[in-house]
């Protein structure tokens, strides 16, 4: 559900106060609680302003504080300290403070630590809730959805939902299938050995055998962590020890989007032992960051600036849509009978993946596009909507995803569709565009909403009385993780990915009026509403069960030579 949860800021707990900077109060904390907050931020339940401080004094003063300041301010739910963006700052700013913050600090006033952490976190909420701050969104749909899209783009690969576990599953299993796949990919010319071979190195490997072993290895023990609820590991075998510490840095940087947290998600307590900061970033550094290591091997292979684009056209082209979109739609839509087809580097308005089954037409367009640092933290609509309509409509004079949807669209109306003979002799052929992105931070609340206007405005422009929705259905917009992970269902039947995307399409058009004299009962109505009109499609499937058997058989031949 939509979490309208308010973050505590400093102001809420101590308005006598003036705010100091963060590492005023970080500074006086001793060395050994600021190590232990490192990735303790990971597990559950975390404290919040109620179990914060352990002196039942000083604890019940902060409750009071809050308490007076929630009945003046009419604070509906119980507002809360800890947030993963703000944790994930704090220990960002621990980090890339370890010099002055870590050395060697003694001291044993338990109390004075928790309060400065305390104030910290409060300090850095207000920064959090500055960006995210978009007014009062309830008076209509529209800006409801920009308000979601605005709070969740920021963080949406840090795990936005409340079952986290679940999420990380997901993305274990999904990153461990596409970095296999990326693997055979770059095995399958010797013309890319080079590129194997900076891949190899980095993570201090002898080939993509042996650190596909390791990727395996680490994400079973992420996965053990995680169901036991804890952050810290102790190694002693040399090559997961060597392996490990590739992943850790002695140097962070603060950034924008914990780019430098991404690129080293583990920290080194000592020699044998290591903290997880983020257990999501450990798992996307083997695919979202591999490519940026690609790429560099890729410039320096040719010559190429920093700068220059080619290799992301590569990338894109070659492996992205010839090899991981294929592979996984071939296998959705495998069935003998379905007219299929893969357009190889497409021109413009060409689909990238097409299927028929009888009369039903399934588009589809991939996109692989990377959002700058700036963008995805800058919190603002109107610069998110610009790259939206940049890389999913239009850039300048040429039609992209949506507007390479519509333009096929046209030419199966028209009776001028050049890829399938068979829609130009039939009247009643109904059309499912999807648009498929391999990013998952675009697979949050509000997005295929806003997508999908942008879409019914194009077709409808350019079909004129031609348009009929019963045919032509409103958009989905999906990520490659999603439908890997839904793909035992998926090819069960020809039927269920038709059903998963209607019922997507019902919930996305559902309209439901909030009448309740019950102020508190007509929030939850409303809350439940928005939520159902705005889910992305991966929410729409939550009685889907993975099978386990799927999970345990990535690992059974590493973990049966431990």
């Amino acid at each position: 559900m939509i979490r309208t949860v308010q973050r505590l800021e400093f102001e809420n707990v101590f308005p006598e106060e003036e705010p100091k900077p963060i590492l005023d109060y970080l500074s006086q904390v001793s060395s050994s609680t600021l190590l232990g907050i490192i990735g303790f931020t990971t597990t559950v339940p975390q404290p919040n302003f109620d179990n914060f401080i352990s002196d039942p004094d000083v604890s019940w003063d902060i409750i009071q504080r809050v308490t007076k300041y929630g009945k003046e301010n009419q604070i509906p739910e119980k507002p809360e300290v800890i947030s993963r963006e703000a944790s994930l700052r704090l220990s960002e700013t621990i980090l890339a403070n370890r010099k002055s913050l870590l050395d060697d600090n003694p001291n044993d006033d338990k109390t004075a630590d928790e309060l400065n952490i305390l104030k910290a976190f409060l300090v850095i909420n207000k920064e959090v809730n500055t960006k995210q701050y978009f007014g009062d969104a309830q008076e209509n749909i529209d800006r409801m959805a920009d308000m979601l899209i605005t709070m969740a783009f920021s963080s949406a690969d840090i795990g936005i939902y409340s079952n986290t576990d679940l999420e990380f599953g997901k993305l274990v299993y999904v990153t461990l299938i596409k970095f296999e796949h990326l693997l055979q990919f770059l095995g399958s010319k010797a013309e890319y050995k080079y590129l194997r071979n900076a891949l190899c190195e980095i993570f201090g490997e002898d080939d993509t055998e042996d650190l596909k072993k390791q990727v395996k290895l680490l994400f079973a023990t992420l996965l053990n962590l995680k169901l036991n609820n804890s952050y810290k590991l102790r190694l002693e075998e040399k090559d997961k020890l060597r392996f490990l510490k590739t992943l850790a840095s002695a140097e962070i940087e603060e950034s924008t989007d914990f780019t430098n947290l991404k690129n080293y998600p583990i920290y080194e307590i000592d020699h044998q032992t290591f903290s997880i900061i983020d257990f999501f970033f450990v798992v996307d550094k083997f695919f979202k960051s591999v490519r940026f290591i690609l790429k560099d091997a890729y410039n320096k292979h040719h010559n190429l600036k920093p700068t220059d684009g080619r290799f992301f056209s590569f990338y894109n082209t070659e492996f992205s849509e010839e090899v991981l979109m294929k592979i996984v739609l071939d296998d959705i839509f495998h069935w003998k009978y379905l007219v299929k087809k893969q357009i190889e580097n497409t021109k413009d308005n060409e689909p990238d993946y097409y299927v028929r089954h009888n009369n039903r037409v399934y588009l589809f367009e991939n996109k692989d596009i990377l959002v700058a640092a700036g963008i995805k933290s800058s919190s603002d609509i109107a610069e998110i909507k610009k790259l939206l309509k940049k890389k999913f409509l239009k850039d300048d004079s040429r039609a992209l995803g949506i507007g390479q949807l519509v333009k096929s669209i046209e030419q199966i109306v028209e009776d001028k569709f050049p890829y399938d003979e068979y829609v130009n002799h039939k009247k009643n052929i109904t059309i499912y565009p999807i648009l498929l992105v391999s990013d998952r931070i675009f697979e949050i609340l509000g997005m295929n909403y806003i997508l999908n206007k942008w879409y019914l405005e194009l077709v409808k422009e350019k079909l004129g009385d031609k348009y009929n929705r019963n045919f032509i259905r409103d958009l989905t917009f999906v990520d490659m993780d999603t439908l890997i992970y839904w793909l035992p269902h998926l090819k069960e039947k020809d039927s269920n990915f038709r059903k998963i995307i209607e019922k997507h399409h019902r919930g996305m058009n559902f309209q439901k009026k909030i009448n309740n004299p019950n102020l508190k009962n007509g929030r939850e109505q409303a809350n439940a509403y928005f939520h159902h009109k705005l889910s992305p499609v991966s929410n729409r499937f939550s009685e889907y069960k993975f099978p386990r058997e799927l999970m345990v058989d990535k690992f059974r031949d590493v973990l049966s030579e431990e």
